[in-house]
């Protein structure tokens, strides 16, 4: 995914590098045992349209790339276009990475169940 941002290109990559900040952020160890619970977490707080994990996941995917973003350059990008048109773009992104898809989707199936 790519976002103009005050005039400078940004490259947001949903990949294995993603996964793996998540999981070192996220990780629960009990008992000698590391659950890498990162994805969960993240799209917990982000189905509940909360912004600030919005930016943070925005953040994470573009810690492999260059240029980085700033988290000010994020709040500008919410701002801009609104947070929830860049929930939907997140979303779809989320749901076409090999690396997100299946745990995105099967989050979707539960919470529409639910409701």
């Amino acid at each position: 995914m790519e976002q103009t941002i005050n005039g400078k290109d940004y490259k947001f990559i949903f990949g294995f590098g993603f996964i793996q900040e998540l999981n070192r952020r996220y990780s629960v160890t009990e008992q000698g045992m590391t659950v890498k619970m990162g994805l969960d977490n993240v799209l917990l707080n982000f189905f509940n349209k909360d912004v600030e994990t919005l930016i943070e996941i925005l953040k994470v995917a573009n810690l492999t790339e260059s240029p980085k973003v700033s988290v000010n350059d994020l709040a500008s990008l919410v701002e801009e276009i609104g947070s929830e048109k860049l929930f939907d773009i997140v979303l779809e992104e989320l749901k076409k990475s090999e690396f997100t898809k299946s745990k995105t989707e099967k989050l979707l199936e539960t919470m529409k169940e639910v409701q």
